[in-house]
């Protein structure tokens, strides 16, 4: 093989890299087989999702760590890189002086015209806390061969390309040294929690978003073509602040651009005020900009330090100063304050475009909450916004209403919508929209999960005089609160998906992903949590989201292995829970219940009361059921022997004096009109007449029940003294005779077994 030839190996098609992109969008890996292949298909874990003729379609659930490289492939194809490493495993190769082949994982590679981004995907299936020193040791080592295969395989590009080293990972906690270890051999570390937020808004902007995520890893980082670059300007005053009024190009000031986006949150930024761009009406501005429109008013935006500026001259008059304006030449070095949608608006123009010049007035060295201030001003007072977005921004620049109820409610259904827009994460576009109809797939609902989030108390309560109790996801803010929880809820509900991704992709025919069990699984975290924090005397809120989900994960196990075996049909069985107030709540204490069998000592406020109410209700279906068993075994003895015998089949049938005198006696003792003699038999005398010698043969198919897990005798019909044991317990009941949780068990097994024979033996009849 040549030397850095397997850079060859990246892709930089469109219509290929389309066809990649809708590959690895889908949430399983999925195949068109032909029938005959279907075995070796399965034992590779690959499942039938759809049949036609001669082929069919199949899926298997991507491993984790796919999923992880699929999303961040589908990242750097959002934001237009031209070239992308389509392979999972791209390995870059070269001669060393010892003259022995270098190799090396990389996971994702993407190159576009200044940058080269060089990816390391680590991910646990659950989360878990572990070092990385190794794979930031490997990965550093390696960097110079990369570098110089990268560099010699563009040498004929012109520029040098800036390459971006990065270690992405899904459900890894990092440590502090570990995060600074990486800091110091320049590698930049990105979370599920970062990843999330660079999918968001390359959802919004698309291509345009690469200058936003450029500003992230590339910040304080000189801008070779801005070096230097200098435009007239006039400085002044304004408002006690030093500002500057000047005529640049989109061209110049995307590379340098920022803006504090609320779902980031940036801790450098905050607060953050800015929501993220939509997309709408992005293309809106696009296209009018195509048309031969322009904005007449300034993009308004602050220089994070101190800027060159040459004066020419000054008018005492007006205290200002002309000069010549030298513009920042650094990532991340302009903050826009106002004007967002009009600078990205040119970003997917062509370059003539770019050029066009748009009006800017900046600050210098602005402070954060004056910017956000300054923000609200101006929309405020020119009304080029909604009040309901301003009113939502003034809630998080002066975060926490006077109303308990309002402030969780606001907080709930703001981050129920950031928890369907995380792709990639376990309730992403879960929720329907407004006036879209809901589907299986797609059937939960803000109010309903609200609902979830205010009983759970994660995000807060409502104390005894009223006031706001911050709950053990809450923050220092509301701010922090909804991304606090944000992140604890998408890995607490991502260890549930991934139990069992069938069931849960489903929606409501899986019963795991539905507005009841999601709001069961949102009381359980609360429990758990009150739970942990009562055994372990731990203050959740000073905990990191990930720790907190991490130190309940044993207690969660019990769920994670029954739902790891679970189908549709043992989903209905213990989990299908009538719709309305109650459902959730019984949803969750079920949940509770297969905790509880591992873990005795859990037991939440009110589980013991449920626990005895619902032993209520199971004594009830244990009476119906023998009841039930009773009336079927004696209609399924007696239609047959009036089938085979005619009137005769008392006689015939029955046979046994004892048995028919016994009858004959009972009857006459009833005041009323006389039955048929058969229903003043015993149940257990139901079994006399089965097992006799000329009635067994007629009767096998159906009465011939075996023991749970017991096989292998003449006649199995020890379940008929069981069930007539039982009906004493039915006929009673004291505090010494009761049923026991295996007679629950023994009368579903046999109920269900003997109405199941009773209908195979109809339909062959």
């Amino acid at each position: 093989m040549d030397e850095y030839s397997c850079l060859q190996k990246m892709d930089a098609e469109p219509t290929s890299l389309s066809k990649e992109a809708q590959w690895r969008k889908k949430p399983a890996e999925e195949l068109s087989i032909f029938k005959k292949d279907i075995e070796k298909f399965k034992d590779s874990g690959f499942y039938i999702a759809r049949e036609m003729t001669r082929k069919c379609i199949v899926k298997r659930e991507w491993a984790h760590h796919n999923q992880l490289v699929n999303r961040v492939w589908l990242l750097f194809y959002k934001l237009g890189y031209c070239e992308l490493g389509a392979d999972f495993d791209f390995n870059t190769s070269s001669k060393k002086a010892d003259d022995k082949s270098f190799f090396y994982h990389i996971d994702v590679i993407a190159k576009d015209d200044e940058t080269v981004v060089v990816s390391k995907c680590v991910s646990s299936d659950i989360l878990s806390r572990a070092s990385l020193t190794k794979e930031i040791d490997d990965f550093t080592c390696s960097k110079n061969q990369i570098s110089k295969a990268i560099n010699e395989h563009y040498a004929n590009q012109g520029n040098k390309l800036k390459i971006i080293w990065i270690i992405i990972t899904q459900n890894i906690i990092w440590t502090s040294l570990d995060k600074q270890y990486a800091a110091k051999n320049r590698i930049q570390v990105v979370t599920e929690k970062e990843l999330r937020y660079y999918l968001q808004v390359a959802e919004h902007l698309k291509s345009a978003a690469r200058y936003q995520v450029l500003a992230e890893f590339l910040k304080d980082q000189k801008i070779p073509a801005l070096e230097n670059v200098k435009v007239p300007a006039i400085r002044g005053k304004l408002g006690g602040h030093s500002y500057y009024s000047f005529v640049s190009t989109p061209q110049q000031l995307l590379k340098i651009s920022f803006v504090n986006h609320r779902s980031l949150n940036d801790p450098e930024g905050a607060p953050s005020y800015q929501r993220l761009i939509n997309k709408t009406r992005l293309g809106q501005i696009s296209k009018f900009i195509k048309n031969g429109g322009y904005f007449p008013t300034n993009i308004l935006i602050n220089f994070t330090r101190k800027c060159r500026f040459e004066r020419i001259s000054h008018d005492e008059n007006a205290d200002i100063t002309f000069g010549n304006l030298y513009l920042p030449s650094q990532y991340r070095s302009a903050w826009i304050i106002d004007g967002q949608h009009r600078l990205y608006g040119y970003a997917p123009l062509d370059e003539d475009h770019l050029k066009q010049n748009v009006m800017v007035v900046a600050f210098e060295e602005l402070d954060k909450t004056e910017e956000a201030n300054l923000f609200v001003t101006i929309n405020h007072e020119q009304k080029s916004v909604s009040k309901t977005l301003l009113d939502e921004l003034e809630g998080e620049l002066r975060w926490g209403s006077d109303k308990p109820n309002e402030r969780i409610g606001a907080i709930g259904s703001r981050l129920i919508k950031l928890l369907n827009e995380d792709l990639g994460e376990p309730l992403y576009r879960k929720v329907t929209q407004q006036g879209i109809p809901p589907a299986d797939e797609t059937c939960l609902t803000i109010p309903e999960l609200k609902n979830g989030l205010k009983k759970s108390g994660l995000i807060g309560t409502i104390g005894c005089n009223k006031e706001y109790l911050r709950g053990p996801l809450s923050g220092e803010n509301d701010s922090e609160t909804l991304q606090r929880a944000r992140e604890a809820i998408n890995s607490y509900l991502d260890f549930v998906k991934s139990s069992n991704p069938i069931l849960w992709d489903m929606g409501r025919k899986g019963i795991i992903c539905t507005n009841i069990s999601i709001q069961g699984y949102l009381m359980l975290f609360g429990a758990l949590l009150t739970f942990k924090q009562l055994e372990a005397e731990t203050d959740m809120q000073k905990q990191n989201p990930l720790d907190i989900v991490l130190g309940i994960l044993d207690y969660l196990s019990p769920i994670r292995k029954w739902l790891s075996s679970a189908t549709v049909e043992t989903m209905v069985d213990e989990f299908k829970v009538q719709f309305g107030s109650g459902g959730p709540k019984e949803y969750y204490f079920r949940l509770c219940q297969i905790i509880n069998s591992e873990y005795p000592e859990f037991q939440p406020d009110g589980y013991a009361k449920w626990l005895n109410e619902r032993s209520v209700e199971r004594i009830e279906k244990a009476d119906r059921q023998i009841k039930e068993l009773h009336i079927a075994v004696q209609k399924t003895i007696f239609d047959q022997l009036k089938k085979i015998h005619g009137d005769d089949y008392w006689r015939h049938g029955v046979q046994d004096k004892t048995i028919m005198s016994k009858a004959y006696a009972k009857s006459l003792e009833e005041d009323e009109e006389h039955l048929p003699l058969e229903n003043y038999l015993e149940f257990i005398e139901y079994k006399k007449i089965v097992e006799r010698k000329d009635n067994w043969p007629i009767f096998k198919s159906v009465f011939d029940i075996p023991e749970p897990n017991e096989k292998g005798k003449a006649k199995n019909l020890k379940w008929m003294e069981r069930i007539n044991e039982l009906r004493r317990i039915q006929a009673h009941p004291t505090e010494n005779r009761s049923y026991k949780m295996e007679d629950y068990e023994y009368l579903d097994y046999v109920f269900q077994e003997f109405i199941n024979r009773i209908h195979a033996n109809s339909s062959e009849s």
